[in-house]
């Protein structure tokens, strides 16, 4: 049997599609290709002019764009890579948080100069300081600092760590998240009752280690501070006692007696707690959980993400008073996160999980909340303000008005493909909620209101750009030339709900598209931004510069630079030029853009290098700030670049992002051959000599792509999966299993058994068939499928689609990159690749970088990322040099 949905190509010959199977549309003039040329080798150093690999050192990234409350001033943060003398690594990242005028004036101003970093400004409402986040020991906390000069105060001292500072309405108090483990949950937030453990007869009360300590409230009287009275937290007398007593309220510490020690010589319950207290140390880890994997560790605990408020000190900006005792306003064993203010400042919408008896890895819907401030001693309130059934919501934004919270929506029932919606909610509760961009069919993120409420931002991914687009969603509908225009109303309410409901099934009332107005040219990629009525501020990357600080009206017009964080040394350096053309392939037009090596002679040709981005939902386009410096170096170094957004990206719509739906291989393969075809036709460049590459998810598509044909010299496949039923345990990217191939590894025909199996029956599953129980949907973290039945069974796709299958026809010369601690694809599929290769006898290396993770070529250490890229180009330049290049031998 052949699992092939393609002919295969004969070995040794160049892979070409046939006749009507490929029509090229090219969006630019190709002129008449040459009798003859000369090739490029991209084999000498670049001019003074070229980019290089160690100019990776010089890039300033740019993020965290946000204005003062008055308008005037911008602040943002901006990450370089600076030297460490005398530390074990040369290199280290440094944030910096600098400000700049609205108006662009004058030029930058860095404010926060000290090595241990800045990140996440938030302006107080008087726009005369700033809070921040910088690390302590490791730890980040939140600081306060004038803008006008004098020295941060340290805020916070969590334990765990502060982020997300957002300031009160009237600046007094300040929000801020932590994370906190489960028995920091039941210890901090006086909580007993837990979720589930999933571990086979045993139960909370023997798993979790006993507190030896609680807290209390003591009740003192106002003047001598002597104790009044002692209660619990969450005592509900706290309040009314401390009013009646006039008392101020203390919160203090008291030990707790165990009810048995600890013995690995006792009972069962002593040997319990025994190993109770092992387990605590991670030594061992023991796993019960479903998602143990972390980033770069495994990660067998679950934590929870908790919204803490202090009061602010009034001599902060002045001195350094005594440091303000966090209260929480969230509890329970949930996560809450994307806090923002009302304008009362007594309450915060936020968003959540919902309270439930499972446990938390197995929980997908998110809810939205409305939570009291408390006072000190008194326990958090929160309600729910929202839900939408099958929905996750998150990223609330209030209007300045108070009346209108627009939210993120993603749809539970198109796991691992729903695009992100915008949803609008009444915060009287009195109308249903309404979801503005369905028919927009792109995702949107980072929403933002304009100050008087009218306009909502937000940055898109669409059509290989990234740009800022706004909607005016209580404007009217209006068939005239100036529709979307603020006529000073507002559109009706949406239909309005019996009672003030809280739970919502989206249906067709609620979907009330609202057109959006892109505001950033094509080709621009916004990564951060900020609004007032008047002024736009962002953050973005271009061709020309990876990124830089620019302003422009509210409509987007008279943009302008007001930084040169990179342009000052791009200045005397020569840029490669991205262009777009587009294929048609199975009905689908695949956007791709082609770089021309700059400097090249018109009577060369330059060898070809395909590169592919990973995801698989991701999207590529001139303005992608990941691929900005790989792109200018390998161009610089010689090489024609072909780069394509393959069926199965995002931006595009859902319908193009779920074609590949158990179809990881050959489609999004043959869209890629598509543009590389298109791009070997143009007259400066040498189709005969084509290399490829791509990571992640691109990694695997190297590597299915170089099983399937052999037109390639040479191939890089970094940090990729291979065997897709190896990758369901072994990455933290599971779900991507369930959600694209229809099922589990287990779910198809058994294999007969053995005469002498115990197990006699071969239960063939329906091919028809979602092979989906309502349990199994709930309790694996599947929610449903974007299809109504599937081509094939899971464990078939799985097998199918996996490079690992066929192996034996790879002889294309393949480098494998991996890290040692990646856990979002996993290690073993590399070394199972490389091993096989090597029994096979064809030519591959490999190449694992210690101490990184998944995202190396992104953040990792910067002599990694140097290493990555120039391994990449020595590999792929021996397989387009050719035989009379092997003399070299020295062994990088």
């Amino acid at each position: 049997m052949t699992y092939l949905a393609v002919p295969r190509p004969r070995l040794g010959s160049r892979f070409t599609f046939l006749g009507g199977a490929l029509l090229a549309i090219l969006l630019l003039t190709l002129p008449g290709a040459v009798a003859t040329s000369a090739e490029a080798q991209p084999t000498e150093a670049p001019g003074s002019s070229a980019i290089t690999a160690s100019d990776l050192l010089k890039i300033r990234q740019i993020s965290d764009v946000t204005l003062s409350p008055d308008g005037r001033t911008a602040a943002y943060v901006v990450k370089s890579i600076e030297t460490t003398p005398g530390d074990e690594r040369p290199y280290a990242y440094r944030h910096r948080i600098y400000t700049v005028p609205a108006n662009g004036r004058t030029e930058p101003h860095i404010l926060t100069r000290s090595a241990a970093g800045a990140t996440d400004p938030t302006w107080h409402p008087d726009s005369d300081r700033l809070a921040f986040v910088r690390p302590v020991e490791g730890t980040p906390q939140v600081f306060v600092l004038p803008i006008f000069g004098g020295e941060p105060y340290q805020l916070t001292d969590a334990p765990n760590g502060a982020s997300a500072p957002q300031w009160s309405p009237d600046g007094e108090r300040l929000l801020y998240s932590t994370s906190l483990s489960r028995d920091e949950v039941a210890h901090e937030l006086a909580l007993e009752r837990s979720f589930p453990d999933e571990r086979w007869r045993r139960g909370a009360a023997d798993t979790l280690t006993a507190p030896t300590t609680r807290r209390r409230i003591v009740l003192r009287d106002s003047i001598t501070l002597d104790a009044l009275d002692t209660l619990d937290v969450g005592d509900n007398r706290v309040a009314a006692l401390a009013d009646s007593l006039g008392a101020l309220r203390d919160t203090i510490r008291e030990s707790v007696p165990s009810a048995s020690t600890a013995s690995p010589d006792g009972s069962l319950l002593e040997i319990r707690k025994w190993l109770g207290e092992r387990r605590s140390e991670n030594d061992p880890a023991v796993i019960t959980r479903l998602d143990f994997q972390g980033e770069r560790a495994l990660d067998p605990q679950v934590s929870f993400r908790h919204v803490f408020v202090v009061d602010v000190p009034a001599g902060v900006m002045t001195g350094t008073p005594d440091r303000p005792v966090p209260r929480p306003i969230t509890n329970g064993y949930r996560s809450y996160g994307g806090a923002d203010w009302l304008p009362s400042g007594t309450q915060v919408v936020l968003s959540g999980t919902p309270v439930a008896d499972a446990h938390p890895d197995r929980i997908r819907q998110r809810d939205l909340f409305v939570a009291e401030v408390p006072a000190a001693g008194d326990q958090p309130s929160l309600q729910r303000l929202l839900r939408l059934d099958r929905y996750a919501l998150s990223n609330p934004r209030v209007t300045n008005d108070g009346t209108t919270v627009a939210f993120i929506a993603r749809n539970l029932n198109h796991s691992g493909y729903a695009q992100t919606e915008i949803g609008l909610f009444a915060l009287d509760g009195r109308t249903k909620p309404r979801v503005i961009t369905s028919e927009y069919d792109r995702s949107v993120s980072q929403i933002k209101w304009s100050p008087d409420g009218w306009y909502l931002y937000g940055v898109s991914a669409a059509d290989g750009s990234f740009p800022l687009i706004r909607f005016a969603p209580f404007a009217r509908a209006d068939t005239s030339s100036n529709a979307g225009a603020d006529t000073g109303a507002r559109a009706a309410p949406a239909t309005e709900a019996e009672t003030s409901a809280t739970t919502f099934a989206v249906d067709s009332t609620m979907i009330t598209p609202v057109e959006p107005e892109i505001l950033t040219n094509p080709g621009i990629g916004v990564r951060s931004f900020d609004a007032t009525d008047a002024t736009l501020v962002y953050a973005a990357t271009q061709v020309q510069n990876p990124y830089e600080v620019y302003t422009s009206t509210v409509s987007g017009g008279n943009a302008r630079r007001i930084s040169s964080h990179n342009a000052a040394w791009l200045e005397d350096r020569t840029i490669a030029t991205h262009r777009r053309i587009a294929v048609e392939r199975d009905s689908r037009t695949i956007d791709a853009w082609v770089i021309r090596p700059p400097g090249l002679p018109d009577a060369e040709t330059a060898p070809l290098l395909v590169e592919m981005h990973g995801g698989p939902s991701a999207m590529w386009g001139p303005g992608e700030a990941t691929m900005w410096h790989e792109f200018q170096m390998l161009a610089a170094r010689g090489f024609a670049i072909v780069y394509a957004n393959p069926r199965g990206s995002g931006g595009y719509g859902f319908e193009f992002k779920t074609a590949n739906f158990q179809d990881w291989g050959t489609g999004p393969m043959n869209d890629v051959l598509a543009a590389a075809d298109a791009a070997a036709g143009l007259e400066w460049v040498d189709g005969k000599r084509q290399v490829l590459t791509g990571g992640s998810y691109a990694g695997y598509l190297t590597a299915w792509i170089v099983s399937q044909t052999d037109r390639f010299d040479a191939a890089v496949a970094q940090r990729g999966v291979y065997d897709l039923s190896t990758f369901f345990g072994e990455g933290n990217a599971w779900r991507l299993v369930p959600t694209h191939f229809g099922g589990y590894p287990w779910e198809g025909a058994y294999p007969t058994p053995a005469a002498d199996s115990a197990r006699t029956d071969t239960l063939a599953m329906p091919v028809d068939s979602t092979f989906f129980t309502e349990g199994q949907i709930t309790g694996y973290g599947l929610d449903s499928l974007v299809v109504d039945s599937l081509r094939m069974a899971p464990r078939e796709a799985l097998l199918r689609n996996s490079p690992q299958t066929y192996v034996r026809d790879i002889r294309t010369p393949l480098l494998i990159m991996h890290a040692d601690d990646d856990l979002r694809t996993g290690v073993i599929q590399s070394e199972m690749m490389y091993r096989s290769l090597k029994v096979l006898d064809r030519p591959v290396e490999y190449v694992r970088y210690p101490n990184a993770g998944h995202d190396l070529s992104r953040t990792g250490d910067p002599q990694h990322r140097i290493d990555r890229l120039l391994r990449i180009y020595e590999f792929l330049t021996r397989g387009i040099t050719g035989a009379e290049d092997d003399q070299e031998t020295a062994s990088p």
